[in-house]
């Protein structure tokens, strides 16, 4: 009897694999782009919408930057209250608000209303943003990042053929529905994470096509609007042709300058930090909430700097250079490719400070597209999104001063739903003569967090320490994305005998 089941099972598998991998009519690829965008934003606006929280590391910039004043896109540290982000995205923003003259019903401040050097450009700004309404509309064109990442990923599907298939509008689903993306702009303002990835995912499709150089620009990009792309560079760099090494390198540092040059010398050099750190301050005095295995020994400068930010560029590009001296020019095959990107991309999580819901969106992302590569959703991958949307659960609530709490009834009834589904599954395969050891440890997590309230943001109860979620998450986020680059080892013989249209 198990035999007949699990033979049923796995036929059923093999169709629906069979059936995803039919080729679909381009009107019903954008269909599936419509829907996946109308998913992205029903959960978005279902939980909030875009927040204000973090919106000032951008909106600054942006705001200068679309009426033209460049010099004060970054004010003197000593005067602004926040990091500032690189320029990439405020570049376009700005030029978006410029052409559609958002908050132009009321005056720029004037140039002297800045002061010298721009050292009172925040409240004169802050206040024309607010009695303008340009600053509500700043952060609604936030969504327009969900966009550039569903071209990357399109792109990078039709790189490794999974494109103009059913496999293509099941990925874009399920990225919709990849919470770390929402937070993205629900949980903190930062839409150029995802316009990083998106411009990363880009250039992944570039390399499978032996564009070194076009994947030089993007990555390059890619960095000038988040800096954690270099975690996907450092790998590509490592693994590029020896013909084609100096090209990637050379037009990723191409791309960099052009962006970064015009507002570091119109800014005489205050932009330059922005630009190559972002809106990161590991090493110095940390305003964010700390808690990681690297905070709590309470280190500090240089020091904490290097294991946060250069190790783990270090340890991806050691990675890449092991996996290629295994696997060779096979490594550029779709999933040993994606699975390494995937792992140097989790390598951040490892040793970063601080540890925030949207941080895991390159992880998640990277982990739903490996699976489409591979041709195999593994449930691993579902309920490691689903822990980490418990972890960060993304529904608000408030607790006011004076008044009746909102939203704590939902926020506690969603891990709820979420567990019972699961005991759902559990039973059912106990039912077919299974057993789901990845399941069972999943509900035993939850289940304990549901009944203490070990959740991250929990209104109540007492939250686990963040360094114990950061093991339980990341680890278990790095085992799914390295574990089919080890099989791709483990299958070396087969892979280099394979015929890639991509690397000939």
């Amino acid at each position: 009897m198990r035999l007949s089941i699990r033979s049923r099972s796995t036929g059923t598998a093999e169709e629906w694999r069979a059936l995803l991998g039919q080729p679909i009519p381009q009107s019903w690829c954008v269909l599936g782009w419509i829907a996946a965008t109308a998913v992205f934003m029903g959960i978005t606006v279902a939980l909030g919408g875009p927040t204000f929280n973090d919106s000032p590391l951008s909106a600054l910039s942006t705001w200068t930057t679309a009426h033209g004043d460049l010099a004060c896109a970054y004010p003197p540290a000593s005067s602004y209250p926040f990091p500032t982000a690189a320029p990439l995205y405020p570049f376009l923003t700005g030029g978006l608000e410029a052409v559609l003259r958002i908050g132009h019903s009321i005056p720029f401040p004037a140039r002297h209303a800045l002061g010298p050097h721009c050292t009172n450009a925040y409240h004169p700004v802050f206040r024309w943003a607010t009695a303008s309404g340009a600053w509500l509309t700043t952060i609604r064109i936030g969504y327009l990042s969900w966009l550039a990442l569903l071209g990357g990923a399109v792109t990078f599907l039709r790189s490794v053929g999974r494109g103009r298939c059913g496999w293509e509008p099941l990925a874009l689903l399920m990225l919709a529905c990849t919470l770390p993306v929402t937070l993205c702009l629900q949980e903190y303002f930062h839409p150029q994470d995802i316009l990083a990835l998106a411009l990363s995912l880009a250039g992944l499709a570039c390399v499978r096509r032996s564009r070194w150089i076009g994947a030089g620009v993007l990555l390059g990009l890619a960095f000038t609007s988040q800096q954690y792309a270099i975690l996907v560079a450092a790998p590509l760099f490592v693994i590029a042709p020896r013909g084609r090494r100096v090209a990637f390198g050379a037009s990723a540092l191409a791309a960099i300058a052009v962006v970064t040059l015009p507002v570091t010398v119109a800014t005489s050099g205050r932009a330059l930090r922005a630009a190559v750190l972002g809106t990161s301050r590991v090493g110095t005095f940390n305003y964010s909430n700390g808690g990681t295995l690297l905070w709590e020994p309470h280190l500090r400068g240089f020091l904490i700097f290097s294991l946060a930010r250069v190790l783990p560029i270090a340890v991806a590009a050691g990675l890449a250079l092991w996996a290629t001296r295994r696997l060779g020019s096979a490594l550029l095959e779709p999933v040993p490719l994606l699975s390494l990107v995937a792992t140097a991309l989790g390598l951040r999580l490892v040793f970063e400070v601080n540890l925030f819901g949207y941080y895991f969106v390159a992880l998640a992302v990277s982990l739903v597209l490996l699976d489409v590569a591979v041709g195999r959703i593994r449930g691993q991958v579902i309920v490691w999104i689903a822990l980490v949307a418990l972890v960060y659960n993304p529904l608000p609530w408030r607790i006011p001063a004076v008044g009746p709490s909102t939203g704590i009834g939902l926020y506690k009834a969603f891990p709820i739903a979420v567990v019972a589904v699961i005991v759902v599954l559990v039973a059912r395969l106990a039912i077919r003569g299974h057993t789901s050891w990845y399941l069972l440890a999943w509900l035993a997590v939850a289940t304990s967090s549901l009944v203490v309230g070990g959740w991250e943001l929990s209104p109540y109860g007492h939250p686990f320490a963040t360094w114990l979620w950061q093991i339980l998450l990341v680890s278990s986020g790095l085992a799914l994305a390295v574990g089919p680059l080890l099989s791709s080892l483990r299958e070396r013989p087969v892979l280099v005998a394979s015929t890639d249209p991509a690397l000939t």
